[in-house]
């Protein structure tokens, strides 16, 4: 890891992995420029969800400021990637153009020059995935059931769905676990209700990308995440 990163004093230190990731993959002008730019800050802390009032003192002046939300880290590895890389790209954009404001095209463009395509096409792809109802579902049924229960019948999957996320070419593991979504039972279970009544979807409707199922285990993955994220925070 680049030890410039250790200047993001007032980072919640399970960024670090993906700040690091983030800085070994661009090119190194680029990384050079951001880090070793001390008006350039990114901040991150779960307090402030909390506190009634925090204070942060920079050694020197900041012009640029990046909050991360720590609801990131709940989510697929590739989001958090793409996340950073995103607002270092709006950074750079900013210095080199001299605007504050850019189309979103701008900033992905940079990103696929930079070696991101794959996060660029996996983000997009999730949000299709995240903006479904199938993806509501599994997620607020998810919600409701006891950690041990999620591990159990979803762990094994975890550190896969987590690395690749939905968005990028599935393993032999994530196969297995695309074929569980289609025909485990326990899926049956995941059902929303309406007036007490079991809501029928028709399969005809449904995505040719993505089926229900599918979304309603993404859903069910990020709420797992969100209880394993939890235990990392306590510990």
């Amino acid at each position: 890891m680049d030890r410039r990163i250790n200047r993001f004093k007032i980072c919640d230190f399970r960024f670090f992995p993906y700040l690091s990731t983030v800085f070994e993959r661009l090119p190194q002008t680029v990384r050079d420029e951001v880090l070793n730019d001390e008006h350039f800050q990114i901040l991150a802390d779960e307090d402030m969800f909390n506190a009634g009032a925090l204070r942060y003192d920079f050694r020197k002046p900041v012009s640029t400021l990046v909050y991360l939300n720590s609801k990131i880290i709940t989510e697929p590895k590739h989001r958090a990637i793409y996340t950073v890389a995103h607002e270092i790209a709006r950074y750079v954009l900013r210095a080199h153009k001299g605007r504050s404001q850019f189309c979103e095209k701008d900033i992905q463009d940079l990103l696929v020059n930079w070696g991101f395509e794959t996060e660029v096409e996996a983000v997009r792809y999730d949000k299709a995935i995240t903006a479904s109802d199938g993806f509501k579902t599994g997620y607020e049924w998810a919600k409701k059931q006891s950690k041990d229960y999620l591990m159990q019948h979803f762990g094994l999957y975890f550190d896969e769905w987590n690395e690749r996320g939905l968005g990028k070419k599935p393993s032999n593991v994530l196969d297995k676990l695309d074929l569980r979504a289609e025909t485990d039972s326990i899926f049956d279970h995941v059902v929303p209700l309406k007036n007490g009544k079991r809501i029928e979807y028709n399969k005809d409707r449904i995505s040719e990308t993505v089926s229900l199922r599918k979304a309603m285990l993404a859903g069910i993955m990020v709420a797992v995440k969100e209880f394993k994220a939890r235990d990392l925070s306590i510990h």
